[in-house]
């Protein structure tokens, strides 16, 4: 109950655009506590919403490694996307740090596409607007069309 109101008062005070969960692939409870975290975020929808990755850190401990494809099978149950990393040789931070960014686009431009758009200006309906939504749409797909487009929840550069 002490981390869903941790949580909670987090998610209400700086209202993100995207939560990061991460435990530690040597510590089981700290998978423990993450898994409740999820859990809960996913209770409230939050995972449904907005962006959700989970993190398994210290992979370069492989040695001591308790945590091992639990992570990955929880964000997947999750919906939500999963990485592996180690802060202590830099294994993925910045793949991590793009792809919160990524997320969060991804996530916006979606929101955007559902709400119906309206136009007041003078263009609307006519054959310079049709040409410059047309145009948009293409540099979208240009733009958008990096990597893969692959539904694994490892791959943060797609929803």
């Amino acid at each position: 109950m002490l981390c869903a109101n941790k949580v909670e008062n987090s998610l209400s005070t700086y209202e993100p655009h995207a939560c990061v969960v991460i435990y530690s692939i040597v510590a089981r409870a700290s998978f423990q506590h993450a898994e409740e975290t999820l859990n809960y975020l996913w209770r409230e929808g939050y995972t449904q919403e907005k962006s959700v990755i989970v993190v398994g850190n210290k992979a370069d401990l492989a040695r001591s490694r308790v945590i091992t494809t639990n992570g990955k099978a929880l964000a997947v149950a999750r919906d939500c996307k999963f990485i592996e990393t180690s802060s202590g040789i830099q294994h993925n931070v910045d793949e991590l740090l793009v792809g919160i960014l990524k997320q969060i686009r991804l996530r916006e431009s979606r929101d955007k596409k559902k709400k119906p758009k309206k136009e007041n200006n003078k263009l609307h309906g006519s054959k310079t607007s049709l040409s410059l939504n047309i145009a948009r749409e293409i540099l979208q797909k240009i733009c958008m069309n990096d990597i893969s487009k692959s539904k694994s929840c490892e791959n943060l550069h797609v929803l």
